[in-house]
């Protein structure tokens, strides 16, 4: 998906990615230290600009962890990668969590859109898939306040997948992650780390207006004026 579902970009694009990982070949090995991958506070962080190669980007599930606890192939867990920005959401019985993702530690692509990570030091085994849906857009959002200041509340899009942080007042912060139906404009979550899930399709249309603005006209939570962090079309 390119960003023409559900996305309005009427005069700015940014340009191609040009991020390369090493080789041609469908297995390639990328030390941890390469992407600078970083757990940021409250669950979504921050990357050099353009930190992460596009070999990483998109929406990666969890579908196996090994541990000497044992073996788990259950748990729900999504990692949201952008080009300078991650967030993650987990089931919360998930009690070990996706402390890294993809690429950190050490990691074999064994197709491009499947990882075996190592640990060796805590001796885990993650495996990773990226989701088809998930290729496409780049975006990264910073809710603006009534000033027309950036606040601490992202939004994070890859492909049809939307990942929003809002921190709230009195404790842990809100996650909540979704995707886009098919006509793009309205979006359902499917995991929260909060309220339980109602189900309920949400109006969405992202508009962006200059080089760091962008609107959400639609429902409530995203509804509103976002500064552009990081767009990228493909």
């Amino acid at each position: 998906m390119a960003c023409g579902k559900g996305f309005v970009d009427p005069a700015v694009r940014t340009g191609a990615d040009d991020h390369r990982t090493r080789g041609q070949s469908s297995v390639q090995t990328i030390e941890s230290h390469e992407l600078a991958t970083t757990t940021g506070p409250l669950g979504v962080a921050p990357h050099a600009p353009l930190a992460v190669a596009s070999a990483y980007q998109g929406v990666w599930a969890r579908t196996l962890l090994e541990t000497p606890a044992g073996r788990d192939t259950t748990s729900w867990v999504r990692w949201v990668q952008t080009g300078n920005w991650h967030g993650a959401l987990s089931d919360p019985d998930d009690t070990l969590g996706p402390r890294s993702g993809p690429g950190a530690e050490h990691s074999v692509f064994q197709t491009p859109d499947r990882i075996v990570q190592t640990a060796l030091r805590e001796r885990q085994l993650a495996v990773w898939e990226r989701l088809p849906a998930s290729q496409g857009c780049r975006i990264a959002l910073a809710r603006r306040d009534t000033q027309g200041l950036p606040t601490q509340e992202r939004l994070l899009v890859c492909g049809e997948y939307l990942l929003h942080f809002r921190p709230t007042p009195h404790g842990a912060p809100d996650l909540a992650f979704g995707r886009l139906d098919e006509t793009g404009t309205h979006w359902h979550v499917e995991r929260t780390n909060q309220a339980p899930v109602d189900g309920r399709e949400r109006a969405w249309r992202l508009q962006r207006l200059g080089m760091d603005l962008a609107t959400v006209n639609g429902d409530e939570p995203l509804a509103g004026t976002w500064e552009v962090l990081e767009w990228l079309e493909m």
